[in-house]
């Protein structure tokens, strides 16, 4: 999905969960995946969901909607992948707005500061103020087909050029990067990403 597709999805989103959550409380979510870059203006890269962190549900905080969800977490599931499946996605990809990412990222390390990006009636959503957060979460993953065309355009953005600079992003946001070391072979990644030096 391009920007415009994903904006599309967002308001269509927004007017569903007006209805369904009708008290003033919104829902906040930082968005931390690639659809961070189209909607930074960073990337024309299409994407294939929303990945975000729900900083805080309907006033009660931050919530997961993939390790027990209570009943309003399940009714926005259901209402997200009700407008997926309207939009011609199957399975998983119907969950086309997600938090799969979400307890990981939190549990590494802090919410980065952020900023407001777009304001709807029952959503806020934000992207992080400082984009080297998004480039730390690819250089950990470094998943060749969806990580490394953005890791390209982040280093190109910010100005990151060796390997040591990559590493003091990812120490800056993910302090306890050795518990990651052997289940994303950091180094490796570094390695492999940072080769041309």
């Amino acid at each position: 999905m391009n920007k415009q597709e994903l904006e599309v999805m967002l308001s269509e989103l927004d007017a569903a969960l007006v209805k369904a959550f009708p008290g003033p409380d919104p829902i906040e979510m930082l968005v931390v995946g690639g659809a961070c870059l189209l909607f930074a203006g960073v990337s024309t890269r299409p994407t294939e969901d929303i990945d975000v962190i729900i900083t805080d549900f309907l006033g009660v905080g931050s919530v997961s909607l993939v390790y027990n969800p209570d009943k309003d977490e399940m009714k926005l599931r259901k209402i997200i992948a009700k407008i997926g499946r309207s939009r011609g996605f199957k399975g998983d990809k119907a969950m086309f707005l997600n938090d799969d990412c979400a307890p990981f990222l939190v549990e590494m390390g802090n919410i980065p500061p952020v900023r407001l990006w777009r304001s709807y009636q029952k959503m806020r959503i934000y992207l992080p103020a400082d984009l080297s957060y998004i480039l730390a979460c690819k250089l950990v993953a470094a998943r060749p087909r969806k990580d490394h065309g953005d890791i390209a355009v982040l280093r190109d953005f910010l100005g990151v050029t060796s390997r040591s600079q990559g590493e003091a992003i990812i120490d800056q946001f993910f302090p306890n990067r050795h518990l990651l070391e052997e289940t994303y072979d950091i180094s490796s990644n570094l390695d492999e990403i940072f080769s041309e030096e």
